[in-house]
């Protein structure tokens, strides 16, 4: 897999609305975050701003969100920097487009970020 398939597999699985947020969310972060990743805060800011999910927009970044049954609380896991909680079980609790988001931010990360091969 090549990055140009890569973003052509973007354009094909996520809404125009959806891509520009994740975009511009990117963008923002590379600037505005101090290790220059996206925050939950941010995420829930530029899904009310391009008024996409939010759960799918995280998905592009890595970061899972969960509400707690009857609160209007959330909890955020981050993939990236901590997979070990990203747990098979919580990644089925989301809807299908959260998982595609998800396997396409793993997928990416891993093309440009590849583990080390253990011997």
């Amino acid at each position: 897999m090549t990055p140009d398939r890569l973003m052509e597999a973007h354009a094909r699985l996520f809404p125009r609305r959806v891509r520009l947020a994740h975009l511009a969310l990117v963008a923002h972060a590379e600037e505005a975050s101090p290790d220059g990743w996206p925050t939950p805060a941010m995420v829930a800011q530029f899904a009310r701003l391009y008024r996409v999910p939010r759960a799918t927009l995280g998905g592009l970044v890595g970061l899972l969100c969960r509400r707690h049954p009857g609160t209007s609380r959330d909890v955020w896991v981050d993939a990236i920097r901590d997979p070990a909680r990203a747990t098979p079980h919580l990644i089925r609790q989301h809807d299908r487009a959260v998982q595609v988001a998800l396997g396409w931010c793993l997928f990416a990360r891993d093309l440009w970020m590849p583990r080390p091969v253990l011997h």
